[in-house]
C-alpha cells in the first residue's frame, strides 16, 4: 500500500502541474500579414516589416506574428498573394499597396473571413462600404478638397496639374474631386491638366510645357515614386519662385533627393503633422533610425497604428475578423502612441491636413 502511495503522489504532482501548465499556458500567436512592396529599393524597401520588428521589439508581450507578403504593388498580384496567406489559415492583414491593388482584392473582404487594414489607398471606390476593408487614413475626396483649399489661397492664376495615369483609381477621382472643389471655390486658379505616366516620364519630352507661364505645379501622382522629384526639378528650373504642390503619398526622402534644389519650394500635404510639432512621431523616427540606420518611410506610422489597433483588440479577447471589427467601430476614439484613429460607419476616417514645407528639416 505505501508502494502504491509513494508512486501514485508524484503522478499527481505531475498531473496537476500539466493542468496548471495547460491552464495558465500563454496564447498562440495570431498572423497578420503585411501586404507591402518588400524589393522595392530606397522608396520605400523594408521600412513596413522593420515597423513590424520594432513594434514586437518595444511590445514583446503581444500575440501579433508578422508574415511579410509581397504584392509588388501590382495589382494582379495583390488578390493571389494575400488568397494564398487566407489558405494558410491568415485572417488578419495590414496593406499598405496603392488604390488599383485594394480596388483588385476588395472582394476578399466583403464577408468576415478576413479583415484588413489599410493605410494607403485612398480611392473613393472604396469608400462608405460595409465590409471588411478598414482604412487609417482619409479617402482621395477629404485628401484633394484639402488640397484644393490650400492651393485657393496662394497667389496667382495658372495652375499646372500633371496627373499620373498608373494609377487611376487613384489620381482619376482626386483630379474630379481636386478641380469641383478649386471650381466651388470661386478663386483665379485656371488648371492647365496633363495627364501622363510618372513612371516613363523623360524630361526632354516636357521641357516646352514647362516653360509656359505658370504660377504653380501640382503634381497628382502617388506610390511614392522617386520621378515625382524630377518633374518638380524640372519645373523649379523654368519657375524658382513659384510653389510645388505634391500628394501626401510622396512624402519620400528618395523623391525629395531627386528634386535637388526645387526642395524649397515644395509643400507637401500629409495626414500625419510635422515631427517637429509633434514630439511623439519624432522620438518614434528617432528610435526607428537607431534601431535600423536609416530614416523611416512614411508608411510606417501607419503601419505602427495598425498594429497597435489589432494588438488592442487581442489583447481583450477579439479574436476573429467580425468581433474585431465590432471593436474598431465600437469605440468612439482609438488613442494610438502616433495619434488618434476614428473609424465611421463604413470603416473609414476623417482626420486633419497638414501642409509641411520645411522638408529640409522634416525629411533629412
Amino acid at each position: 500500500m505505501k508502494k502504491v502511495l509513494v508512486l501514485a503522489v508524484p503522478l499527481v504532482i505531475l498531473a496537476a502541474g500539466g493542468l496548471g501548465w495547460w491552464w495558465w499556458r500563454p496564447p498562440p500567436p495570431i498572423p497578420v500579414g503585411m501586404v507591402a512592396w518588400l524589393a522595392s529599393g530606397a522608396v520605400v524597401g523594408s521600412s513596413e516589416i522593420n515597423a513590424g520588428d520594432l513594434f514586437l521589439e518595444e511590445r514583446p508581450r503581444s500575440r501579433i506574428q508578422v508574415v511579410p507578403l509581397d504584392d509588388e504593388w501590382k495589382p494582379e498580384r495583390s488578390a493571389p498573394v494575400i488568397q494564398g496567406a487566407m489558405a494558410q489559415g491568415v485572417r488578419f492583414f495590414i496593406s499598405t499597396h496603392p488604390s488599383n491593388c485594394a480596388v483588385a482584392c476588395l472582394h476578399l473582404f466583403a464577408d468576415p473571413g478576413a479583415l484588413l487594414l489599410n493605410l494607403a489607398s485612398t480611392s473613393p471606390i472604396l469608400s462608405n462600404k460595409d465590409d471588411y476593408f478598414l482604412r487609417i487614413i482619409p479617402d482621395g475626396v477629404r485628401e484633394q478638397q484639402a488640397i484644393a483649399r490650400y492651393i485657393n489661397q496662394l497667389p496667382g492664376q495658372r495652375l499646372l496639374v500633371l496627373q499620373d495615369t498608373g494609377n487611376r483609381p487613384y489620381t482619376d477621382p482626386a483630379f474630379v474631386a481636386f478641380s469641383a472643389e478649386l471650381a466651388a471655390l470661386g478663386g483665379t486658379w485656371q488648371i492647365e491638366h496633363r495627364p501622363l505616366r510618372v513612371a516613363d516620364f523623360k524630361p526632354d519630352d516636357y521641357r516646352a510645357l514647362m516653360a509656359e507661364p505658370y504660377d504653380a505645379l501640382y503634381i497628382l501622382a502617388g506610390s511614392f515614386q522617386t520621378a515625382v522629384g524630377n518633374l518638380a526639378q524640372l519645373f523649379h528650373y523654368q519657375h524658382p519662385e513659384a510653389p510645388i504642390l505634391l500628394t501626401p503619398w510622396a512624402r519620400s526622402p528618395a523623391i525629395l533627393e531627386t528634386a535637388g534644389a526645387a526642395i524649397d519650394r515644395i509643400i507637401l500635404p500629409s495626414p500625419y503633422p510635422s515631427r517637429r510639432q509633434e514630439p511623439a512621431l519624432d522620438d518614434y523616427l528617432q528610435r526607428f533610425q537607431a534601431r535600423f540606420g536609416y530614416e523611416a518611410h512614411v508608411m510606417t506610422v501607419g503601419v505602427r497604428q495598425a498594429l497597435e489597433l489589432l494588438d488592442a483588440a487581442f489583447a481583450q479577447g477579439y479574436e476573429t475578423p467580425e468581433a474585431v471589427k465590432a471593436y474598431l467601430l465600437s469605440v468612439p476614439v482609438h488613442q494610438t502612441s502616433l495619434g488618434p484613429i476614428a473609424f465611421d460607419r463604413g470603416g473609414d476616417v476623417g482626420g486633419h491636413f497638414y501642409f509641411l514645407t520645411d522638408l529640409e528639416r522634416e525629411l533629412r
